[in-house]
């Protein structure tokens, strides 16, 4: 797949996905496929909110994790990448 996203990316939630907190996991539902994310992905999964940029939302990861800016974003970029292919967010610009 190729990239789709990048550091000015906006990214929001796609509506018909379901989410649920248990004990600081978040699980998420999408038709008949479900998913438990990591700490990492439930971290920015919480601050993807259709407004911040992944470059900001990076910084974010790189600050609460203590990892550098271009790790972060690599990281962060990654996870949003497969979200976007498991449908559960999409690019808002």
């Amino acid at each position: 797949m190729a990239k789709d996203i990048g550091a000015n990316s906006v990214i929001r939630h796609c509506l018909e996905v379901r989410i649920r907190s248990s004990q600081g996991a978040i699980l998420l539902a999408r038709y008949d496929q479900a998913y438990e994310l990591p700490e990492v992905a439930a971290f920015i999964w919480r601050r993807v909110n259709g407004t911040d940029r992944v470059e900001d939302i990076a910084g974010s990861v790189a600050e609460h994790y203590g990892i550098d800016a271009g790790t972060a974003l690599d990281d962060t970029v990654e996870m949003l990448e497969w979200l976007l292919e498991e449908k559960l967010v999409k690019t808002a610009s």
